[in-house]
């Protein structure tokens, strides 16, 4: 089957921010030489068979100034919204790039799962699901979370039931509410349901050292499979 993903409207949506309390500016550390938030955008750029556009969503506070700087020299698509109402700032970029579906992929994640991405855009395309997630319930580890959704949903919600944790945590009310929706979820092979304990994005110094360490160990890979390696 051919897949025509132009006819979905769709983008991936990378989530960052500089205004983090455990390690300041963690999306602009750099990995390798490399700060984190390009190394995601290249690791998706060069792994990912679909070749979708690639939206950074980041604040309107001046202290995201940089990611919008960085992101123009390097010409990859950048919006800026509500700092805390990230729902908000969501449904602002659907309407600003006219989307009819998306995949969120968080700024603070190196080993993002790429090709676990293109077997989840497959199915979404070739299914008639509103999510599809590895997080409802999540068996694999922090740091290679996905979630694809149909757009419209989003403006569906009625205001008045989006609680502070629901504009910040994007998916959690249809995660609630799942028997209003059509959601497909991805579980880890049961022999590595261990490592769903496990945290691999960054959100600490020591997070940020392991991440070169596995980088620099392995830097001779084309590709590095988290789940191949660990």
């Amino acid at each position: 089957m051919k897949l025509n993903i132009n006819q979905q409207s769709m983008a991936i949506i990378i989530y960052a921010r500089l205004t983090s309390k455990r390690l300041s500016k963690k999306v602009l550390r750099k990995i390798i030489s490399k700060p984190l938030l390009l190394l995601i955008v290249d690791r998706i750029k060069k792994n990912s068979k679909f070749k979708l556009p690639i939206i950074v969503a980041t604040s309107k506070n001046k202290s995201d100034d940089q990611i919008e700087e960085i992101c123009k020299k390097n010409k990859i698509n950048v919006f800026r919204g509500n700092l805390d109402n990230v729902y908000k700032r969501s449904i602002d970029c659907f309407v600003k790039f006219k989307l009819k579906s998306f995949v969120r992929v968080c700024a603070d994640r190196p080993f993002f799962d790429v090709k676990l991405m293109d077997r989840m855009i497959t199915k979404f395309i070739t299914s008639k699901f509103d999510i599809i997630t590895n997080q409802h319930p999540r068996t694999y580890p922090k740091g290679l979370a996905c979630e694809i959704s149909k757009t419209n949903i989003f403006f569906e919600i009625c205001k008045k039931n989006m609680t502070k944790n629901f504009k910040e945590h994007i998916f959690s009310y249809f995660y609630k509410n799942s028997k209003n929706y059509k959601i497909y979820n991805y579980t880890l092979d049961k022999k590595k349901f261990k490592l769903s304990a496990r945290n691999f994005s960054v959100n600490n110094k020591k997070d940020l050292l392991k991440t070169n360490t596995i980088y620099k160990k392995y830097s001779k890979r084309k590709y590095i499979d988290l789940l191949k390696i660990v």
